[in-house]
């Protein structure tokens, strides 16, 4: 089973709103570059070619553009899956930090809110296992940076990093030996330089 996250296009910035913001001009350059590489040879490396079965979308604006650029070439329709949606809050400021990399970690507590976004993370992981194993086809999902952090995290079984990833980068996930494997995080080969935003 392979699972692809990306995250969706840089999206048009809204004063006052963090969430459901449709595509800047520079998002809408991203996600066509992104559905370009997807409809040719799209190689996650030299030996391993990136086919997609099936494509979902979180119900946010700026990943349904994405999504439907990815679907366009590949002849495919997005399905909405809302466990993908962006959490309501900064995710970055839930995670636990210290003063140095190896000094120990006072007893902050992680807040509900995010451990209520990390089961809908591991729930929307769990999903999109079902589909691809279901389909027997890899699965690529057009989500969000604090969703994708936090599935990886949730794979990770740890909360204590951060993910910095890139509009229209691609971070795959692999089932093998009952355990799910990051094989590769914010791929961003298909964005040219200057299309490589956060």
């Amino acid at each position: 089973m392979k699972i692809y996250l990306v995250r969706h296009g840089q999206a048009q910035p809204i004063p006052g709103r963090r969430r459901d913001a449709s595509l800047s001009p520079l998002g809408h350059t991203q996600a066509g570059q992104l559905a370009k590489w997807l409809a040719g040879d799209a190689r996650l490396d030299g030996d391993t070619s990136l086919t997609v079965g099936s494509v979902l979308t979180s119900p946010l604006a700026e990943a349904r553009e994405t999504a439907e650029y990815v679907c366009q070439p590949l002849g495919i329709p997005a399905r909405v899956q809302h466990t993908l949606a962006e959490a309501d809050f900064p995710v970055a400021t839930e995670l636990p930090s210290t003063s140095a990399p190896f000094a120990r970690r006072r007893g902050r507590l992680l807040s509900e809110r995010y451990l209520d976004f990390r089961a809908q993370a591991r729930t929307a992981l769990a999903e999109l296992g079902r589909c691809a194993e279901e389909s027997g086809r890899p699965v690529l999902a057009v989500s969000h940076g604090g969703l994708i952090g936090t599935v990886v995290r949730a794979v990770a079984e740890s909360d204590t990093f951060r993910l910095k990833l890139y509009h229209c980068g691609i971070t795959a996930l692999d089932w093998s030996d009952g355990r799910w494997r990051l094989s590769h995080v914010n791929l961003w080969d298909h964005l040219p330089v200057p299309l490589r935003t956060t």
